[in-house]
């Protein structure tokens, strides 16, 4: 397996470490160009992501989990460092009005726009403020380049969010949701011998302003008694009671007992959720924002594809 292959140069580094008096981060795992990408640094960027993972995962589970987010951000890393040489390549620049800035509002975000306490961090972090201008500049000169190539110009057309519509409607299509609260009286249960007479008892304290919730806490025999006879949210019923229920309006009770066979059901409506089988505002922008990602996503791979065949770069962990 490819992760077993990443797992063995992470433990080659270990390895050399013991063996030769390297470090972990001279461990090599990928060179661009002239930069080269090393363990140390993989580790570096994944650590918050990979604290992040569940305590509840076996020692198995948690290496695969790891190794997993350690490719994927050496994946995202030789990306940058190739987006960075075509950047170079075509001689563009980042206008110092940008760089100034980002440059402030990070002393700002960091230091409450104090220069020498901003200063004395970047001192803390073995870096210079000329060191940090430079890494800025080469993630602005990256984020620039992939806006020109991946983002700009993205327009998504009313045609085709709707024929994506249509051939996922089962996605978006609702379909009718009711929510009822039940007293449910058995007929052979405590009000066997008066029953008729219990119906009319709680239709006359209904009437007088009692909330149905509090009387089905008190007379219901059903499952959801305590919970004030709440069903939740249903879409599947049966026919009877959906017909009964569809001549109510949120907040009515029927005015009769449904007999069911076995039971009676005082049954209010307590909430509606139409169904919708249309193309909603709501839905056509879902619909937008997935077809966009997936454009942004289809014009990066591209736009990657063609840089990895334009700039040599080698990476060592099995890939």
């Amino acid at each position: 397996m490819l992760w077993k292959s990443f797992v063995f140069m992470l433990l080659l580094g270990f390895s050399l470490s013991a063996q030769q008096g390297y470090s972990y981060g001279d461990s090599i795992l990928a060179v661009v160009g002239e930069k080269v990408i090393t363990a140390y640094e993989v580790m570096q960027a994944s650590a918050r992501e990979e604290a992040r993972l569940s305590r509840e995962l076996t020692v198995q589970q948690r290496t695969e989990e790891v190794v997993a987010i350690r490719r994927r951000i050496l994946s995202n890393m030789i990306d940058h460092e190739l987006v960075w040489l075509e950047f170079q390549a075509l001689k563009a620049r980042v206008p110092e009005s940008v760089l100034q800035e980002r440059l402030n509002q990070a002393i700002i975000a960091q230091a409450g726009g104090d220069r020498a306490k901003f200063e004395e961090m970047l001192y803390r972090e073995q870096m210079t403020m000329q060191d940090f201008k430079e890494r800025m500049t080469k993630n602005l000169a990256v984020d620039m380049l992939l806006y020109d190539r991946v983002n700009r110009g993205i327009t998504i057309s009313l045609p085709k969010i709707q024929q994506y519509y249509e051939s996922h409607s089962a996605d978006f299509n609702q379909i009718a949701k009711y929510r009822l609260e039940v007293i449910l009286l058995k007929k052979n249960g405590r009000y066997k011998d008066r029953l008729p007479a219990t119906v009319a008892e709680i239709q006359d304290k209904l009437k007088a302003g009692k909330s149905f919730a509090e009387l089905a806490k008190e007379y219901s025999e059903g499952a959801n008694a305590e919970q004030g006879g709440d069903q939740g949210w249903l879409t599947d019923m049966n026919e009877k009671l959906k017909q009964l229920v569809e001549t109510l309006k949120p907040g009515e009770v029927a005015t009769e007992a449904l007999d069911l066979g076995s039971s009676l059901y005082l049954v209010r409506l307590a909430e509606f959720s139409p169904g919708t089988n249309t193309l909603t505002k709501e839905v056509e922008e879902t619909i937008r924002n997935i077809l966009h990602d997936e454009e942004e996503s289809q014009r990066y791979e591209k736009f990657l594809r063609e840089l990895r065949l334009k700039y040599p770069f080698k990476r060592m962990d099995g890939i």
